[in-house]
């Protein structure tokens, strides 16, 4: 790997990982004060909007995955017009993606309160707390994505990582300042939504100053799969974000809460566990786009073993310590039932999943291959949505997950036969030896974590971090003993190059 490549990769690993350790901290944060503030069904109603906000980049059509393999080569080549060319077509995209959206938002607006049936606002309350929570996600449309997705083509996620850091710092001292001040729940959602406005503004300007783009006509259309890509995202859209939904549509409003909190818990282990491979997408294209076909395969072995020790150690912890940790946290709240250790636990299983399946679908977009991969992506969001809707009535939060588990756990199994089949021509065996490490370092880690958790009364926040300090340190020696013995090669090599990079930073 050259220089460049490997500092970009620090950068970006370095950079993402404290942005996701702050985001979490800061989303453990913001939740407990709303609910405290506003209660459980108004949290849980501006979550509902949100993700409804959300189902807008339907739109999108998967044009994000296309534009960055297109991007990859002309970065490569540094061909300025090509990269020019393909930017103003990106923008265009967007510019009307952000023009429906406001019409989607006022529609929202107005229907929201009786699909939902929320009682603690008014009509008027209700469609202003949809608009203003509409703001920074119509700003990322109409500014920020397109500067966002060349960024990452070009290896520069870190950019982003530190204006969303600084971004999300900013926007949890206000809310917390806001509730403070006793100040109603549509005042808080519209400075939290100008705060998050700000970063795409912030994202113009440093492509505008770093990046030399011409104006440009475009002769013909320079992305060429979107109609595939369109059908994909609609797929994993769906797949990803039915839950919320589906409860919102067949439960209720308090249910919605509950999944909110522990999934705010899982996803932000999950955003801290993808920190580790960030920018591997666009390590993955600019290989292939140099042909390096020897140095892909390797360096694939090397995240896939490092986001298996990561995810274990993380996955393992959360699963001993979320329940603990939520009862904790919602402690004085009695309008919900938030204990739900086997939601948790099999909450915990998908994002598990879905993190081991990172570098196999990082290597089929890096690859460009939208069309060859469509089934995997249908395939997914069909089993979701079918399975929970049979399962919700009667296991409610259960049910939703366990879609999203056999869901999940399809689409990476068909990656894996694709990519030993096409672009990386590795033995489909190897992912079984992997996944029979995974499950044997998780089932022996949590275990012992149980062990030992149940030997303290875990009642306030002090034996809990004193707790889960214990856990982690167990299940770490566990996880990394396992694949240690498993992976040994791999570490071996890890170990060898943290060594060089030591020895050569001590040089004078």
């Amino acid at each position: 790997m050259s220089d460049k490549r490997s500092r970009n990769a620090q950068l970006n690993i370095i950079t993402s990982l404290a942005f996701e350790i702050i985001t979490l901290l800061c989303g453990l944060l913001i939740p407990r004060f709303m609910i405290g503030a506003f209660g459980s069904e108004v949290y849980g109603a501006t979550a509902s909007i949100a993700q409804f906000l959300a189902y807008i980049a339907l739109l999108e059509g998967g044009i994000g995955g296309v534009a960055r393999a297109a991007l990859y080569r002309p970065l490569a080549d540094g061909d300025t017009h090509k990269l020019s060319m393909l930017t103003v077509e990106i923008k265009k995209f967007f510019y009307k993606i952000a023009y429906v959206f406001g019409a989607y938002v006022i529609v929202l607006a107005c229907v929201f309160k009786r699909m939902s049936d929320l009682e603690a606002l008014d009509w008027i309350s209700t469609a202003a707390l949809v608009i203003v929570i509409s703001i920074s996600t119509f700003a990322q449309y109409f500014i920020g994505i397109s500067n966002s997705i060349l960024l990452q083509a070009a290896q520069k996620s870190y950019v982003t990582n530190i204006v969303s850091l600084a971004g999300t710092i900013l926007n949890t001292a206000m809310v917390l300042l806001l509730i403070r001040f006793d100040c109603g729940i549509i005042t808080v959602k519209l400075v939290s939504s100008c705060v998050f406005a700000l970063k795409p503004i912030a994202m113009w300007m440093y492509v505008r100053k770093h990046y030399k783009l011409t104006k440009c006509e475009i002769s013909e259309p320079q992305l060429k799969q979107k109609t595939t890509a369109l059908g994909q995202h609609l797929a994993y859209f769906l797949h990803s974000n039915m839950d919320i939904v589906l409860l919102t549509w067949l439960s209720d409003l308090a249910s919605v809460a509950v999944y909110t909190v522990y999934n705010m818990v899982v996803s932000g282990i999950q955003k801290l566990t993808a920190s580790f491979t960030s920018g591997m997408e666009a390590l993955f294209g600019d290989m292939l786009a140099k042909n390096e076909k020897d140095g892909l395969n390797k360096t694939f072995g090397y995240y896939e073993t490092l986001i298996s020790t990561v995810s274990g150690i993380l996955f393992s912890i959360t699963a001993v310590m979320i329940v603990p940790f939520v009862k904790i946290y919602t402690d004085g709240i009695d309008d919900a039932d938030y204990i739900a250790p086997l939601f948790a636990i099999l909450l915990v299983v998908s994002a598990l999943l879905y993190s081991l399946r990172m570098p196999y679908h990082a290597a089929v977009m890096a690859a460009g291959h939208f069309k060859q991969t469509r089934f995997a992506a249908y395939g997914e969001a069909i089993i979701n949505l079918i399975l929970s809707i049979l399962l919700i009535k009667s296991f409610n939060l259960v049910g939703v997950i366990i879609g999203t588990i056999v869901a999940t756990l399809y689409r990476f199994i068909y990656y894996v036969i694709y990519l030993s089949k096409n672009i990386l021509n590795r033995n489909a065996l190897l992912f079984a030896k992997r996944i029979a490490v995974n499950s044997s370092a998780f089932a022996v880690s949590f275990l012992l974590g149980r062990i030992i958790s149940q030997c303290f009364e875990i009642n306030n926040f002090g034996i809990w971090i004193m707790v889960a300090i214990c856990v982690a340190v167990v299940i770490s020696l566990t996880t990394l003993l396992i694949n240690g013995l498993a992976y040994h090669k791999d570490y071996k090599d890890f170990f060898g190059i943290l060594t060089k990079k030591i020895k050569h930073g001590r040089k004078p």
